[in-house]
């Protein structure tokens, strides 16, 4: 039951596109602070930041940047760690369009990859180790819900 009641509020959460900074192409540089009119990026340590809560999406930061760090995500307000005690990880997160690895899903468990409107756009069977592989190479870049029977998280493509 509490399942179906954490994916009913996650799904009912408001749904909004921010922009988020990929620390592995962040140089520190500071071009993108000035620019943002919410005021949601702030350095933290050698690296941008990007408040959740105050950017608005707007994306005027995204051109102000010369390392191509910032990009945009599916925001719910609800952290991963909230939606369940299990943990479902990827090979890599935001992925560019193509195959990631799936880990730490329940044994022999569907896992459904849907986008914004709630179709399902990609779906596989885990193995006995809790693994699998999702084709994501015909997938728009923006961020999708990736479910099995247990866990949820979100899965972002560029």
């Amino acid at each position: 039951m509490l399942k179906i009641i954490t994916i009913a509020f996650l799904l009912m959460a408001p749904l909004s596109w921010i922009y988020v900074v990929d620390n592995g192409k962040c140089n520190g540089c500071g071009n993108c602070l000035s620019h943002c009119p919410q005021g949601a990026l702030t350095m933290s340590g050698p690296d941008a930041y990007i408040d959740p809560e105050l950017c608005d999406g707007c994306g005027n930061c995204v051109n102000f940047c010369p390392r191509d760090a910032i990009y945009k995500e599916w925001y719910t307000g609800i952290e991963e760690d909230e939606i369940s005690e299990e943990t479902m990880s990827f090979s890599q997160n935001p992925i560019v369009q193509g195959c990631v690895i799936v880990s730490g899903v329940t044994p022999l468990s569907e896992v459904k990859v849907m986008d914004r409107a709630g179709r399902i756009v990609v779906q596989n069977h885990s193995d006995q180790q809790g693994q699998l592989v999702l084709d994501m190479t015909n997938v728009p870049e923006g961020a999708y819900l990736v479910m099995s029977d247990e866990t949820i998280s979100v899965l972002t493509v560029i």
